[in-house]
């Protein structure tokens, strides 16, 4: 796996910390510390850039602080900044998880089915704070799903895959009804 020049397999244990800085991740079950509140689960996404001190003391500079916030009042989630992260729906948690990724200033965002525990009204909500926020910061985002609706609306592009084998790379526009059948079908290959 090759980015921005860098073959990922041919990195030191200690290049790969450092590495993993330029790439957000988005989690299907959020992977959030359920015990902590919002705002702390927010700057977990800035322990890549700490000392292994700070990080367990939990050291964040004012700015840091500051940018959590304001990244929180883009996913319309700075008002629960205080509440614990067990007290939140799915779609917050979610939410979180997208603030506390940003939080990294990654330059790729990987989501792993973003929205597949999620019932429809929130899943839209969480993908139009997704597309909102990465098109507004320019981040290139790559987003797994199943639900073909969801990718047709969100996406430019689309790679579809069946049986680990693509089927289809191109515009959202070309993704066709036909080509959908194959992605789902059990003899295609």
């Amino acid at each position: 796996i090759e980015f921005q020049g860098e073959i990922i397999e041919k990195l030191k244990k200690n290049e790969i910390r450092k590495f993993r800085r330029k790439i957000g991740m988005i989690f299907q079950n959020y992977n959030l510390v359920e015990r902590l509140t919002v705002i702390e689960n927010v700057l977990h996404g800035k322990l890549g850039y700490k000392s292994m001190i700070s990080g367990i003391l939990g050291i964040y500079t004012e700015k840091e602080k500051e940018e959590a916030f304001e990244i929180l009042d883009k996913v319309d989630m700075g008002k629960y900044a205080y509440i614990k992260c067990n007290e939140l729906s799915g779609g917050q948690k979610q939410r979180v998880g997208i603030a506390r990724a940003l939080m990294q200033k990654p330059l790729l965002l990987l989501c792993d089915e973003p929205v597949a525990s999620l019932d429809p009204k929130s899943s839209e909500r969480v993908m139009d704070y997704l597309k909102k926020i990465t098109d507004e910061i320019g981040i290139t985002t790559i987003v797994n799903l199943h639900q073909t609706e969801i990718a047709k609306k969100y996406s430019d592009r689309i790679i579809a895959l069946n049986q680990g084998r693509k089927i289809f790379d191109g515009n959202v526009k070309e993704f066709t009804d036909e080509i959908m059948e194959k992605v789902y079908s059990k003899n295609v290959f």
